[in-house]
C-alpha cells in the first residue's frame, strides 16, 4: 500500500484545495485562468465560424486550403509554443494566442466541413432567387450547420483550456497552470490533486452546460437524413 505521507488521500487534497482556496494570490491566478480563458475562447469560436462557413461556400477555395489546415493542425500544439514566447513574449498575449491556435483550428475545420455539406439544392434555390451573400448565410447556412457549431464549442472549450494551461505551465507567472507546476517543483503533492480537482470541476460545468444547449440545437435544427 503507498505511503499516506507521500500519496495523500482525498480527505488532505481537499483540505490543500480549502487552504488554496482562501489563499488571495491562488484566486489571483484563477481569475488570470477564467479572464484568458474567455477572451480566447471567444476569440476562437468567432474566427473558427466565420472563417470557416465563408470559405466552406467555395469549393475550390475550400480543396487548395483544407489539406494545408489539416496539416498545421496535426502538428503538436506545444512544440509551437516557443515561436509564440518569440514573437509575442511573456504575458497574456502569447498565452491567450497559444490558446487561440489551440481552439481556433479544430473549430475552423469542423465548421468548413458543416458548410460544405449544406444541400446543394437549397444553395442552387438561393441562386435562382438571387440572394445576397448576407441572406444566403442567414437564412441557409447558419441553421443547416448550428448543430455542428454547438459540437464544435464543446469540443473547442477543452482544446483552449488545455493549450491555456500548457502556456501557463511553460511561462506563466499567474493561472493555475502556473500554480501546479509550482506546487510539482515543491512536491506538494496533495495540493496538485487538489488542484487537478478544482480544474476539473472548473472544465466538467462549462462542458456539460455546452453539452446540454448541443443537444437542444441539435433536437431543434437538425435534419433527418
Amino acid at each position: 500500500m503507498a505511503d499516506s505521507a507521500v500519496y495523500p488521500g482525498p480527505g488532505e487534497a481537499l483540505q490543500s484545495l480549502r487552504s488554496d482556496i482562501t489563499d488571495s494570490r491562488f484566486l489571483g491566478s484563477v481569475g488570470d485562468t477564467a479572464r484568458v480563458l474567455l477572451l480566447s475562447y471567444a476569440a476562437a469560436i468567432a474566427a473558427g465560424a466565420v472563417t470557416g462557413m465563408l470559405l466552406g461556400l467555395s469549393a475550390f477555395w475550400s480543396r487548395a486550403a483544407l489539406p494545408v489546415v489539416y496539416a498545421l493542425n496535426s502538428v503538436p500544439k506545444v512544440v509551437l509554443y516557443p515561436i509564440f514566447l518569440l514573437f509575442l513574449g511573456i504575458g497574456d498575449l502569447s498565452r491567450g494566442s497559444f490558446a487561440f491556435v489551440s481552439g481556433v483550428l479544430p473549430m475552423f475545420l469542423i465548421m468548413v466541413e458543416a458548410t460544405a455539406g449544406v444541400r446543394r439544392l437549397h444553395l442552387k434555390l438561393s441562386a435562382s432567387l438571387g440572394m445576397s451573400r448576407w441572406s444566403l448565410l442567414r437564412r441557409i447556412v447558419v441553421p443547416s450547420v448550428l448543430p455542428s457549431l454547438a459540437s464544435g464549442m464543446r469540443l473547442c472549450f477543452g482544446l483552449t483550456l488545455i493549450g491555456l494551461l500548457l502556456a501557463e505551465m511553460f511561462s506563466g507567472s499567474s493561472g493555475l497552470g502556473y500554480e501546479l507546476l509550482r506546487n510539482l517543483s515543491l512536491a506538494r503533492v496533495e495540493n496538485i490533486i487538489g488542484q487537478v480537482l478544482l480544474i476539473g470541476v472548473l472544465a466538467l460545468i462549462p462542458t456539460l452546460a455546452l453539452q446540454q444547449l448541443e443537444t437542444r440545437i441539435r433536437n431543434r435544427y437538425e435534419v433527418s437524413a
